[in-house]
């Protein structure tokens, strides 16, 4: 089913167009500002690829917008407004998309818990999931230029930054305005191969030795590389790229993000290193902000440093 994508990376990804047609619903206030959703059909997955939009000021002429994917298993609409991490992003009054990946939140499977067939397919599963998921991101992006008329960024975390440092490196090969203007990358890491064999979540779902009794090993899934790891340099300059790693994240694996980090010769004051681990690295941005900052510093947007926080709940 791959074999013709794998054949030619260029255009692995190309199911991306710059001028998607988006179906919106209706606008509710809230006190974060006017959200809505918006769906579109997924061109690699065949499903409706849906996201939910939350506009700070709806005034704004010139809009920045950061679109953001979730982790496996996470289905956000379900956290409440208290735990959102990218609060000190909306209060900067940049626009938050973020989508729904496949097989998460409306996209379930019957039978299936949010994201399992990522897993529980093998290799199959992974580079299924990251062709539809990276090619929508290329349309939400596109669509964010057209309708906020500022920057665009991409972010993510956990599988989240998986999939957006490979839709970076894919944007080289799509229309300019499906490009991301800079990246917000959430524990990440260099190498998915290290993870599905050494990472401590998947090592405790049994997915190493799944894969060695089914026959698979690294040199197998080192053939598959270009459909599931960034093999050439993303499209933003490392100067419009943040990285933030948890020091003992055995999930993704600190070690990768800081290869990530090498490999794309981040600028040091864009790379920041958390006392945590891997889920706590993404719920303590929320706390600690600094990271957050300077995204928005690189994004454009510079928000007072003295500004009031909402309290944390």
């Amino acid at each position: 089913r791959h074999g013709a994508r794998l054949a030619d990376p260029a255009t692995a990804f190309a199911g991306v167009t710059a001028s998607p047609t988006v179906e919106r619903s209706r606008t509710l206030a809230t006190p974060r500002g006017l959200e809505t959703w918006a769906r579109f059909p997924s061109p690699a997955a065949g499903d409706m690829a849906w996201a939910r939009v939350v506009t700070p000021d709806a005034r704004a002429e010139r809009r920045p917008t950061v679109v953001f994917a979730h982790g496996i298993g996470m289905e956000t609409e379900m956290w409440g407004d208290a735990s959102e991490p990218l609060g000190r992003v909306l209060e900067a009054g940049v626009r938050v998309i973020r989508p729904e990946g496949p097989w998460h939140g409306r996209r379930r499977l019957d039978g299936f818990y949010g994201g399992e067939p990522v897993i529980s397919r093998g290799p199959a599963g992974l580079i299924d999931y990251l062709h539809a998921h990276v090619e929508e991101l290329g349309r939400w992006i596109a669509w964010a230029r057209a309708t906020g008329g500022g920057p665009v960024a991409l972010g993510g975390v956990s599988l989240g930054a998986l999939t957006t440092q490979l839709a970076a490196t894919a944007a080289n090969h799509w229309p300019a305005a499906a490009r991301p203007d800079a990246l917000l990358l959430v524990a990440p890491s260099r190498s998915l191969t290290a993870i599905t064999f050494e990472g401590s979540l998947t090592r405790a779902l049994g997915v190493p030795e799944a894969l060695k009794a089914t026959g698979w090993t690294r040199d197998d899934l080192a053939l598959w590389r270009p459909l599931f790891e960034p093999t050439e340099p993303p499209a933003p300059t490392p100067d419009r790229i943040v990285l933030v790693l948890g020091e003992t994240d055995d999930v993704t694996l600190a070690e990768g993000a800081e290869d990530l980090a090498v490999d794309w010769a981040l600028p040091p004051e864009n790379v920041f290193r958390c006392p945590a681990g891997h889920f706590s690295t993404s719920l303590g941005l929320a706390r600690d902000d600094v990271p957050l900052r300077r995204f928005l510093d690189v994004l454009g947007t510079h928000p007072a440093l003295d500004a009031p926080r909402r309290p944390v709940v």
